[in-house]
């Protein structure tokens, strides 16, 4: 199994269907993960003539992760402070956990998924420590235990059918986050496009094209099936082609294929996408380990 590093912050989309019916119930879909099946919840329930109304909510979640320390996690019996609630978000959460640093420096998870605050994680720690002879133990080098901290907010926002991205789109955006790759969603008065980071500071560039290759102007938008544009900027002012659509003889799913190879092979060129780093400050731990 290939580990991928774990990338400073990480962005999942999804939608729900709450259907409003005539005689006051509401039915609520779980969270749909295509564009695709938002439509057929949608074409199933306006058919039905005990349907009144439907709300479409698109889901953001967006889970940022830094490398901490004992001395700065929450005290004995503290809760974990929450940061503020961002416009637009309906629920942020804050927890810990470890992770085990690899040769190359990036980080790889390791523990339970949700260490609620300071107090679970020593006592993780210290089990952990205390347990490394044992034969049920899980064995692990804990000089190379990491503490993640790590933020999760959700985003909602009701939306129209017209607002849904086609299953092209929605396909090009798995495959980023298959490969650890983050995207960025940027709305500017050109149009919308999507930014990938990539490691050492470089970004690739992603949004629609005219029919003729050029980018695409304030109409479209990187859903429209006019083409795709990709450009990888680096530094002093450097800004590479990684795709243009072809002006003919491709389908709309072989051109997204295309695109998200081209994309793909040039993040491995220039180190994937930004991936935390072991910090050079250590967990600071041997007195909890001594007192274990």
């Amino acid at each position: 199994m290939i580990t991928l590093p774990l990338t400073p912050e990480h962005r999942t989309v999804y939608w729900t269907v709450a259907v409003h019916e005539t005689y006051g119930s509401v039915h609520q879909s779980t969270g749909l993960h295509s564009a695709s099946a938002v439509r057929q919840q949608y074409d199933f329930w306006l058919a039905k003539p005990s349907t009144a109304r439907m709300e479409l909510t698109k889901h953001t979640l967006i889970q940022a992760r830094t490398i901490t320390t004992f001395e700065d996690l929450p005290g004995e019996g503290e809760a974990t402070p929450l940061p503020d609630l961002p416009a637009g978000a309906y629920e942020v959460k804050r927890f810990f956990k470890f992770t085990s640093a690899l040769e190359d420096g990036s980080l790889t998870g390791f523990g339970p998924t949700v260490l609620r605050n300071g107090d679970d994680v020593r006592r993780f720690y210290n089990w952990t420590v205390t347990t490394q002879d044992r034969a049920q133990a899980v064995h692990v080098d804990v000089s190379t235990l990491r503490i993640l901290d790590i933020t999760l907010t959700h985003l909602t926002r009701e939306i129209q059918l017209a607002d849904l991205p086609d299953d092209f789109t929605a396909s090009l955006l798995g495959k980023l986050e298959t490969e650890g790759l983050c995207w960025v969603p940027v709305h500017e008065h050109a149009g919308t496009y999507l930014r990938v980071p990539l490691a050492g500071g470089s970004e690739i560039t992603i949004s629609g094209a005219t029919a003729d290759g050029r980018k695409a102007s304030s109409q479209h938008t990187a859903d429209d099936h006019a083409g795709w544009l990709a450009v990888w900027g680096g530094f002093n002012d450097t800004v590479v082609e990684v795709y243009r659509s072809a002006r003919r003889g491709l389908t709309r799913a072989a051109d997204t294929a295309a695109l998200a190879a081209a994309v793909l092979e040039c993040a491995r060129e220039h180190g994937g996408g930004p991936a935390l780093k072991d910090a050079p400050k250590q967990l600071h731990s041997g007195e909890l380990a001594q007192d274990a």
